[in-house]
């Protein structure tokens, strides 16, 4: 009897690390990405502005104004107080790198980085309570 317990207690650990192993590969949403590149760029800032629901999750259209470097189809978090960084610009390139561009604390050219989506869900997304976290900031986005 106590042998087929521990067999059956196995069988559940190996079907629960599996899921949670799936679960941490699963595609990433654009949402959850540009929450993910907001946290790269200001962490500080994504907390406070999820914390007031003012994030602000869009797409640039042709009709946009944007700055010098920024494309049609970019992806952006924007917080609707203003308070920087006022915009967060992102798109995934070649070999899932993501070109972000961002201004700085003050005013001055826009500033640009260069993530792959692994160093990102290495930084951001590898816990399940990292995945919580940042599915909760999801959460609170709201959409352009």
């Amino acid at each position: 009897m106590r042998k087929i317990k521990l067999a059956i207690l196995t069988i559940l650990l190996v079907l629960t690390s599996s899921s949670t192993v799936g679960a941490a590969q699963r595609q990433l949403t654009d949402q959850q990405l540009g929450i993910l590149v907001s946290l790269a760029v200001d962490s500080c800032w994504v907390r406070q502005e999820a914390a007031s629901q003012s994030l602000v999750y869009g797409v640039v259209h042709p009709a946009d104004q944007v700055p010098t470097g920024v494309t049609d189809d970019d992806s952006y978090i924007v917080a609707r107080d203003g308070r920087a960084p006022a915009i967060v610009y992102y798109r995934v390139g070649a070999n899932q790198h993501v070109q972000v561009t961002y201004p700085p604390a003050g005013k001055g050219r826009l500033r640009t980085a260069d993530f792959t989506i692994k160093q990102l869900r290495r930084r951001f997304f590898r816990t399940v309570a990292q995945r919580k976290r940042v599915n909760a900031y999801v959460g609170s986005l709201q959409t352009e």
